[in-house]
């Protein structure tokens, strides 16, 4: 097997399940109905990974935009601070999931049910404007920004900017995401490194475009990583303002080492695959990848 064949192997068993599937539109429903009781729901959209075809298996939450009316947001003609919001929508949907476990995060409400492979994050927010990128106009939300105050954002745009990224790529980018998320979840506890910060950074410098393998591909993105330092990224959409690659400063340090480590095995892995040495590329993905690397097949 080579190590093309071992990343498309690779590939395929990370892509998620039927039955992940069936349960993200069960809960869907579910979450939908519930919050139509207690709230005035104006959308309830699936945005994030599954939205965008960059979910792998048994690790991508599943994320859900609740907007709601402005009245639902305000108080005494102010906007509340974005956490209370969250611990209204947190007490609402306790009622309906009594033995689920659920928990505040920074913009989300995010729900792990018994048994499931996944967990749901429910983020509110409510309509703010429209925005034109010169051919069609965009809906752009508010959404709470961790620490009780609000953040725009526009998953519409965003979603449209991957996917025509990942047209120029002809197709790999999304791929090469996918590949970079099985790395960060390959470790317990996993790889500090935000999935939207990732697609977007590896979107706006075209690491997928040319012709490339997906190991040459992988290896520009770690380089990329430790040539920006993890540091954060100026949203190439210009709504979001600055995206973060993680919350912390001891987490941005801890991404640069792994960042390091699987930059310097990649280019080695290149360098053997180059000069015929098979056994030795795949051993040093299978290092990278945490020993959940196809080596034989």
């Amino acid at each position: 097997m080579s190590v093309s064949t071992s990343m498309l192997t690779l590939l395929q068993r990370v892509q998620p399940l039927d039955t992940e599937l069936r349960q993200v539109n069960s809960h869907t429903a579910t979450i939908k109905s519930r919050l139509e009781k207690g709230f005035q729901l104006r959308k309830f959209d699936l945005i994030g990974s599954y939205s965008k075809n960059t979910a792998i298996r048994k690790a991508s939450d599943v994320d859900f935009l609740a907007i709601l009316a402005r009245d639902d947001v305000r108080w005494g003609g102010k906007y509340v601070d974005s956490r209370t919001l969250l611990t209204r929508v947190r007490f609402w949907l306790s009622g309906l999931f009594q033995q689920t476990v659920m928990r505040r995060d920074q913009q989300a409400l995010v729900i792990r049910f018994a048994g499931g492979a996944f967990a749901v994050d429910v983020v509110p927010g409510f309509f703010e404007t429209m925005e034109d990128d010169g051919k069609v106009k965009y809906p752009v939300y508010s959404i709470p920004d961790g620490n009780g105050s609000w953040l725009q954002t526009s998953p519409e745009m965003h979603e449209r900017y991957l996917r025509q990224a990942d047209e120029q790529s002809g197709s790999m980018l999304a791929r090469t995401i996918q590949l970079m998320k099985q790395w960060k979840s390959s470790r317990t506890p996993p790889i500090p490194l935000s999935s939207f910060h990732l697609e977007l950074l590896l979107a706006s410098e075209g690491v997928c475009v040319g012709i490339k393998s997906y190991a040459q591909c992988l290896a520009d993105a770690f380089q990329l990583l430790v040539e920006r330092q993890c540091r954060p990224l100026r949203d190439p959409v210009r709504i979001s303002g600055i995206v973060s690659a993680t919350n912390t400063e001891p987490q941005r340090q801890d991404l640069l080492r792994c960042a390091l480590s699987a930059r310097d095995r990649a280019y080695r892995a290149l360098e053997a695959e180059g000069n015929g040495k098979i056994p030795q590329a795949k051993q040093l993905w299978n290092l990278i990848f945490n020993y959940k690397f196809p080596l034989y097949g």
